[in-house]
């Protein structure tokens, strides 16, 4: 049997969480804050991150994204876990990058269907130049939909960040992966 103390977390406070994280949306964290903040018991977080969220969203709002592989498989990368790597039998072949007019019309669909954003996911170490030519003309498409638009392409180098930043991106999405 366990036993839970009659003391809500919502009242406990953690030495361990920066005194003022709770009450404010930061960049500049130093080193020991960082610690101490992942070091700070998950529901501890949960709760500040939730008082946090409250302040500046609607708690009960979900936003609802669509994610599309624009290029799927063939990505030279080994991760183990991943069914895209070229290092790994799976059912996932590779293709090509999608043409600008299949996703504008997965972009439309996704709208129909009530989302407010639209994901691209592409399957690559890192985009070449001229294959991020054509995902900032997909950006475009997407942001002319009236829907907010993020991507995940791996690994950038300089400048392309920028570009994507250009032709509207509003997210970028990159795991950090230790397999």
């Amino acid at each position: 049997m366990i036993a839970f103390s009659a003391l809500s977390i919502a009242y406990m406070s953690s030495p361990s969480i920066p005194s003022d994280s709770a009450n404010e949306i930061r960049t500049d964290w130093t080193k020991t804050e960082a610690r101490k903040l992942i070091s700070a018991p998950l529901n501890d977080l949960l709760y500040d991150a939730q008082k946090i969220h409250r302040r500046y969203f609607d708690a009960n709002e979900v936003q609802v994204s669509t994610l599309l592989s624009i290029k799927t498989g063939g990505c030279p990368e080994d991760c183990s876990y991943c069914s895209q790597s070229a290092h790994h039998k799976s059912d996932v072949g590779a293709e090509k990058l999608m043409s600008l007019e299949a996703v504008r019309a997965a972009a439309l669909r996704a709208k129909d269907s009530g989302a407010t954003r639209f994901c691209m996911g592409a399957a690559w170490r890192e985009p070449k130049d001229h294959d991020l030519d054509n995902v900032c003309d997909m950006i475009n498409e997407v942001k002319a939909l009236g829907l907010e638009s993020c991507a995940t392409l791996g690994m950038l180098k300089d400048g392309q960040a920028e570009r994507l930043k250009e032709a509207g991106l509003d997210f970028y999405n990159h795991n950090l992966d230790t397999s």
